[in-house]
């Protein structure tokens, strides 16, 4: 059983390392929502995650690696019909990442809602997931129909856009599929860069919209800048540690698995998140251990084993 339950893509990040003779590629397990899972996981909590990933290996290293930090694979579906999807990723001088996609007809995307129990969603307490299951209209179904399972059993439901451009076949239609999804969501994380390339000159607007319009937490991000945020009517800012980034990789996934973990911690459910939110210190708390996490991730290079566990936490404070 688990508190979190993670859904979508994980993949392979095959990451640049200038060397000798060039660029060499170091292949690691990833996937925003596969991150999310682990950070959980390394925090202490109890973190699942559904999905699918190819009979190869490289779906064979992400089964091990998921399982190795403790994460509940019983739902992670392997296909023989389907390859595990890869990301090349390029790191500039500080530490931010570019991104090709190998990810057609890949197994993630081929996971149907059918193949998710019942009894997955109502014992736990928080649904998670991403855009990238957003990019195409079946995996785009198999999201919809699984968030609004997840509402009926009374989880949490949480949404990190996680925008990646690269991995929408029509990038036209991107903001209106992420608009629609996250107005469904009890919590919204946008980075400010993810709301400015899907709304332009309209992001803020968008930011103030879906909080009106009955989003209960949106929390927009803005790498070492101050953190925005909108809980009902209240603004929340957050100052992020100021620390040196060598991979920015999983830091956001670090950022939103400390925050699931605190929500799960204080055993926040669906029907008593809005209550929660009214506790503004609670809410301030939280983000704040959340920016930690994600600071910490900034510093390392990797995802999965990049991620903090408590005893990071306690010396990073020191």
């Amino acid at each position: 059983m688990s508190d979190v339950l993670c859904f979508g893509e994980a993949l392979i990040d095959m990451r640049g390392e200038q060397g000798e003779g060039g660029v060499h590629y170091v292949p690691q397990p990833g996937g925003a929502p596969a991150n999310v899972a682990v950070g959980v996981a390394r925090l202490g909590g109890r973190a699942g995650f559904a999905g699918q990933v190819g009979n190869d290996v490289f779906g064979q290293t992400i089964v091990r690696a998921l399982s190795g930090y403790g994460v509940d694979t019983s739902l992670l579906a392997v296909s023989d019909s389907a390859l595990t999807a890869l990301a090349m990723v390029s790191l500039d001088e500080r530490g931010e990442r570019s991104f090709s996609f190998y990810r057609t007809a890949t197994a993630d995307l081929l996971y149907r809602a059918e193949q998710l129990p019942e009894s997955a969603l109502s014992a736990a307490r928080i649904f998670h997931l991403c855009s990238n299951t957003l990019t195409e209209p079946a995996i785009r179904d198999t999201s919809l129909s699984l968030v609004e399972r997840a509402r009926r059993a009374g989880c949490l439901v949480s949404f990190d856009v996680n925008f990646r451009p690269g991995l929408w076949p029509a990038l036209q239609d991107a903001p209106k599929i992420i608009w629609e999804l996250a107005r469904q969501a009890d919590i919204v994380k946008f980075s400010r860069e993810e709301l400015e390339q899907l709304y332009g000159d309209e992001a803020s607007a968008m930011a103030v919209a879906l909080a009106q319009r009955g989003v209960p937490l949106l929390v927009v991000s803005d790498g070492a800048a101050t953190l925005r945020a909108f809980a009902g009517g209240d603004a929340v800012r957050v100052e992020p540690p100021q620390v040196r980034a060598l991979d920015t990789t999983a830091a956001g996934d670090s950022f939103v698995a400390g925050l699931l973990y605190r929500l799960c911690r204080e055993r926040v459910s669906g029907a008593g998140f809005r209550q929660w939110l009214a506790r503004e210190d609670g809410l301030v708390d939280a983000l704040t251990f959340a920016s930690r996490c994600g600071a910490i991730t900034a510093t390392r290079f990797g995802a999965f084993d990049a991620l903090p566990e408590p005893k990071d936490l306690r010396d990073f404070s020191k």
